[in-house]
């Protein structure tokens, strides 16, 4: 049966953060068989028209209002007649963030009689603290956001950390966890883009390239790789791409440079090309994400569509979607302890060949099985 889905965001681009490309292929997806609309904050005309434009992601703008934190906007969803008649219409109301978008969704549920669902990403408490240092703020906010998570209907994670983390903000209710997964194939062009990254990062006769793709910001804890690569640089020649940019970009490369790794450690800046992106999956001999903050990184599902396995933190939301020595690794955040695995997985290509078929079976999934499974959830609160 087709259905009318409301898909929503409090943030969107030129902002970039996983859930958006959670909710982008929920909606690509989804779309195949049904009506599903993203409904995303208003970032000015000219900014919303050119990102329109460079990404090709059919979204609806909300009218909002700029917040002086972090540059995020407060949509103002009851002022804006489109909205407010497309949420009457749905049979599914889908938020993928705890705000006013969120909210909205949640009280517009009870009133139309629609089920509402919200998918919790992100350990919030800690983004709180990050940007104001306020305890009293921090504290201010989260109350906000549990009313509107108490709020709706249904609670889905994205694993079983996120569940954890919704635990500890006192959330009692039934959890859903509905993995993600990526939209990366391996390219018919492989040679090509091979050829084009060792060109322009001077990688052709680098025996083992370390990758990181995301944020360059302090709860990705970078510091940890930096830290565990200085103890073997002496052993082992390398060298570590991070992709990405953020504002812990200048107080890493001082970093670096201390620790004598500058000429070891190449900063891209951000990836747009998602084609090009594949060009460093495919290069990388292993991935490296150190993050115990990301609730369900989507990074190690790319890597694993090109057979390239992740050193994970140990006990980390992320590291539940490995096995560690046999789809990836998994050791404790001990500088010394990430060295030696280094150097243990790097020095022994017979048994990381094993990791990285096993990495390409078990660990990727795509957006379609992904959609599929929350289809089948869907019909089932319909009925």
């Amino acid at each position: 049966m087709k259905k009318k889905i409301i898909l929503t965001l409090d943030s969107w681009y030129p902002q970039v953060a996983g859930p958006n490309v959670v909710v982008t292929n929920y909606q690509k997806y989804l779309s195949e068989h049904n009506d599903a609309q993203i409904l995303v904050p208003s970032y000015g005309k000219k900014t919303d028209k050119l990102e329109d434009e460079r990404r090709h992601i059919p979204v609806t703008h909300v009218r909002s209002l700029y917040v002086p934190v972090g540059g995020f906007r407060n949509v103002r969803p009851k002022s804006d007649k489109r909205v407010r008649e497309a949420v009457r219409q749905a049979d599914i109301l889908h938020a993928h963030s705890p705000f006013a978008l969120g909210g909205y969704l949640a009280k517009a549920g009870k009133k139309y009689g629609k089920p509402s669902i919200l998918t919790f990403h992100t350990k919030f408490r800690d983004e709180f603290w990050r940007y104001t240092h306020s305890k009293a703020l921090t504290a201010f906010m989260m109350r906000r956001i549990m009313r509107v998570i108490n709020g709706v209907d249904y609670v889905w994670t994205v694993s079983k950390g996120a569940e954890a983390t919704l635990r500890e903000y006192g959330y009692r209710g039934e959890v859903t966890v509905i993995r993600n997964g990526t939209d990366m194939t391996p390219p018919d062009n492989a040679a090509e883009l091979l050829e084009r990254v060792n060109r322009e990062y001077r990688l052709q006769d680098e025996e083992n390239v370390l990758l990181f793709v995301g944020r360059v910001v302090t709860t990705k804890n970078l510091p940890l790789v930096f830290d565990a690569l200085a103890k073997i640089k002496s052993r082992l020649p390398f060298k570590l791409l991070v992709v990405g940019n953020g504002e812990a970009f200048k107080d890493y490369t001082r970093m670096i440079a201390e620790s004598e790794l500058a000429d070891r450690v190449i900063f891209t800046g951000e990836i747009t090309d998602r084609e090009y992106l594949k060009a460093f999956y495919l290069r990388a001999d292993l991935f490296v994400f150190p993050s115990v903050f990301d609730t369900a990184s989507l990074c190690p599902i790319e890597a694993a569509a090109f057979g390239l396995p992740t050193l994970l933190v140990e006990g980390s939301p992320t590291s539940e979607t490995i096995e560690n020595d046999f789809s990836g690794y998994a050791v404790p955040a001990d500088p010394a302890l990430w060295a030696e695995k280094i150097y243990d997985v790097l020095t022994n290509r017979q048994k990381h060949e094993a990791v990285r078929e096993n990495c390409k079976k078990f660990v990727y999934r795509s957006w379609r099985d992904v959609v599929e499974e929350v289809e089948r959830h869907y019909d089932a609160l319909l009925k």
